[in-house]
């Protein structure tokens, strides 16, 4: 009795100082390794191993010894870590990398499906293949690490309100431990390893096993709301509702929930799967609905790529796509074939975990750049003519898609902007400027500048004698700008044309009547007046007797035949049409 209970002891005190030594480590790399180490590519290989190997160890210490863990947390994290300095080189600063989360997101994925193999392999190497085993190893590391972190934000929580009831008796102990360098890491650590190796103490009453069975329940519900969507969307039409990649990540998302549950109920052999023939029927019927949901998220996620071009975003959600599809075809072959479907369906869970774990090492390596691949779809749809100026993505490759994305835009540089002055104009901006913000202001005033121009050449004022510089238009509002820069262009008659008159005898300012190009022969007539230096837009017009103007009137006018005259005050008669400026 009092040797197990000295063998418990020394086993929390062991996970303790393994999780207080974590804590101290990861205090050191981010406050002090930056001050030693001034490489970003060999300060984020130390960081990435150093994490990696205590997230590793402490999940595989507990039903292992801390030594014998040791072995293949460091081979694995090594590994994981090489594979996340190989993605940091194609970036130029680390702070450019830890920009981009989705090179983290694969390293902590190759991690994650690593440790269970990892695990595997301290029992024996036949364990590889052994998927109950590998199911009780998963799961156990899940409920361990989330039990162990409830039990470290509890700690503090107890520590917290230990300091407010000391400082009614004026004593600071808890906050001059805490103030101390790195203090705070060490307790979290502590914590940690310290409800880890409590929680595999109590395997028989803190298991998987009551989470497994509550999740269950959820595989009829999953089933109906996936089964009315599945029908609702197919009888809209998925051109109708998709092409958006937000649900395309809704789609993975369920699809990724939707595997969950099945290998949930089909647990890690036939013994612990769900036993009734109705429960069987719906996990059959969600394993079977699958690839109807695989197969939603890749045409949504088609109609976009089809229509922006590739991202990482997008190539991550390809990526992902892949996954669950092979997942859903798997599942359904293995139903469809019937006999042992469950048992196939937990071997395939095998297969495809190591297709994930190589995709999670691909996507760091030059094998999956998705930088360089995004840039490469972008340059190519630029050079096409395929993308307008506002969706083109500039500020990605100047900013975010590290070295691939530079080398894009000195490719653009010394082709097709030679040939596209505002293209130009714009890939120097982008470079210059620090903030998305920057480079959409200059963007939108050298776009406004740019309409302004087409304007001013396909305005006809009248009478020719009338003189307006160029200056004068470009402080109109953007929208007019971009608009009336549209509807100008064509035969110049049937362009906009500004009549500049004397409206108000009092007064020496500017003022005229804008006609611009409306829905079929309408034209819409606006007031301008002189502000400044500026041709400033006011009040739509609208003629006395809720007439329209059309493109004979215009062509009337164009003809010299109209009148600037008094009514009650002056105005613009054209025939008998009367047009009244308000001012």
């Amino acid at each position: 009795m009092h040797t197990q209970d000295g063998r418990t002891v020394a086993g929390r005190a062991e996970m303790a100082l393994v999780g207080s030594i974590a804590g101290l480590a990861i205090w050191a790399l981010v406050e002090h390794l930056p001050d030693v180490i001034e490489h970003p590519h060999v300060y984020l290989a130390v960081t990435s191993f150093v994490a990696g190997f205590f997230a590793v160890l402490l999940g595989l210490s507990g039903p292992y010894r801390v030594v014998r863990a040791a072995l293949p947390a460091l081979w694995l994290s090594a590994l994981a870590a090489l594979l996340l300095t190989w993605a940091g080189w194609r970036f130029e600063t680390l702070e450019a990398f830890t920009d981009v989360t989705h090179p983290i997101l694969a390293w902590g994925v190759f991690v994650t499906f690593g440790t269970p193999f990892a695990a595997a392999l301290l029992r024996d190497h036949h364990s590889l293949r052994d998927y109950g085993h590998l199911f009780d190893v998963s799961w156990s590391i899940l409920v361990r690490y989330s039990a162990g972190w409830l039990f470290a934000g509890l700690l503090w929580a107890v520590l917290f309100m230990s300091h407010v009831l000391f400082e009614i008796v004026g004593l600071t102990i808890i906050e001059d431990i805490i103030e101390i360098d790195g203090a705070p890491f060490v307790i979290t650590g502590f914590a940690l390893g310290l409800g880890l190796s409590v929680v595999h103490e109590m395997r028989e009453y803190l298991s998987p096993f009551l989470v497994l069975r509550l999740l269950r329940l959820l595989v009829p519900v999953v089933l109906v709301v996936v089964l009315v969507f599945v029908v609702a969307a197919l009888a809209q039409g998925p051109e109708s509702i998709f092409g958006n990649l937000s649900r395309t990540k809704v789609l993975l998302f369920v699809g990724l929930a939707m595997i969950c549950l099945v290998s949930i109920s089909l647990d890690r052999g036939d013994a612990d799967a769900v036993r009734s023939q109705w429960m069987r029927l719906c996990t059959a019927a969600l394993a079977l609905l699958l690839p109807v949901i695989a197969g939603l998220a890749i045409y949504a996620l088609w109609l976009r790529v089809a229509q922006y071009g590739w991202t990482p975003a997008r190539l991550g959600a390809a990526c992902t796509s892949a996954i669950v599809a092979l997942y859903a075809m798997t599942y359904a072959v293995s139903v469809i074939l019937r006999g042992p479907w469950m048992t196939r369906i937990r071997q395939a869970n095998i297969l495809v975990a190591v297709v994930v774990l190589i995709t999670a090492a691909a996507w760091q390596s030059p094998l999956l750049n998705a930088e360089a691949l995004s840039t490469r779809s972008q340059v190519a749809r630029i050079e096409m003519g395929a993308v307008r100026a506002e969706d083109m993505a500039l500020f990605e490759m100047a900013h975010e898609w590290g070295k691939p994305g530079r080398a894009g835009i000195a490719e653009l540089r010394q082709g097709v902007a030679q040939l596209d002055d505002n293209l130009m104009q714009d890939l120097q901006n982008v470079v210059l400027a620090e903030r998305r913000w920057e480079f959409t202001r200059s963007h939108e005033a050298h776009e406004a500048d740019h309409w302004a121009a087409q304007i001013y050449a396909d305005l006809t004022v009248v009478p020719q004698e009338a003189a307006l510089s160029l200056e004068e238009l470009q402080s109109w509002p953007d929208f007019r700008l971009r608009v009336w820069s549209r509807q100008c262009q064509g035969p110049r008659e049937l362009g906009c044309v500004l009549v500049l008159g004397d409206f108000v005898p009092d007064n020496e300012d500017v003022r005229g009547i804008l006609f611009a190009p409306a829905r079929g022969t309408r034209f819409n007539a606006y007031s301008v007046y002189a502000d400044a230096d500026a041709l400033a837009i006011g009040d739509f017009l609208t003629p006395f007797g809720d007439k329209e103007v059309t493109v004979t009137q215009v062509r009337t006018i164009l003809q010299g035949r109209y009148e600037v005259a008094p009514s009650s005050r002056r105005s613009l008669w054209v025939g008998d049409m009367e047009i009244f400026p308000d001012f």
